[in-house]
């Protein structure tokens, strides 16, 4: 009976564990912060520092770009996936876009070749992204490896020591021969 109740224990707390580490979580990081200016006539992007990202592996995201002009008004243009409508378009003051979902390369080009003065451009690139609770998370990565590189043995060898110590009693009449 003790033995059962440990095993029957140690499957729920495993399943427990299992169970927490997959719970979704949504995470939203700031991947890019960059202020320049454009001159008239001139373009900033698409290959130019900090006009260019590429997004998580394996998880689902979407990209939260946040763009400020100060000056002329800009032509802002994304190319990658699931941009089709954020082509020239233009911004004064302040915009936002939502790519949902996103996936692979980005580049953005900022536009001034239409202005006749300059523009201060603050561009800020956030990604949100869903992932299992312990990826991303470098000390619940850590405790998932130690838990399984070590108390998983740890358990199997006290389950083996508690199966060793209590054998099981047969129930069995044995028969005898009159």
């Amino acid at each position: 009976m003790k033995r059962d109740a440990v095993l029957g224990l140690a499957v729920v707390l495993l399943m427990v564990g299992v169970g927490v580490a997959f719970i979704p979580v949504t995470r939203v990081t700031e991947e890019i912060r960059k202020t320049f200016d454009v001159s008239p006539g001139s373009r900033y992007g698409p290959y130019d520092s900090g006009t260019v990202y590429h997004t998580r592996v394996l998880v689902k995201s979407a990209l939260r770009v946040e763009v400020f002009v100060e000056g002329d008004e800009i032509y802002i243009t994304v190319n990658g996936y699931n941009t089709q409508n954020l082509k020239s378009v233009c911004v004064e003051g302040s915009k936002t876009f939502l790519i949902e979902p996103a996936d692979d390369l980005y580049t953005f080009t900022f536009d001034n070749s239409r202005g006749t003065k300059g523009s201060l451009v603050g561009f800020r690139l956030s990604e949100i992204w869903k992932a299992p609770i312990w990826i991303g998370s470098t000390p619940l990565f850590m405790a998932a490896v130690i838990g399984v590189f070590l108390l998983l043995p740890v358990g199997l060898v006290s389950l083996a020591m508690i199966h060793l110590r209590y054998p099981r009693k047969d129930n069995k009449c044995q028969s005898t021969k009159l």
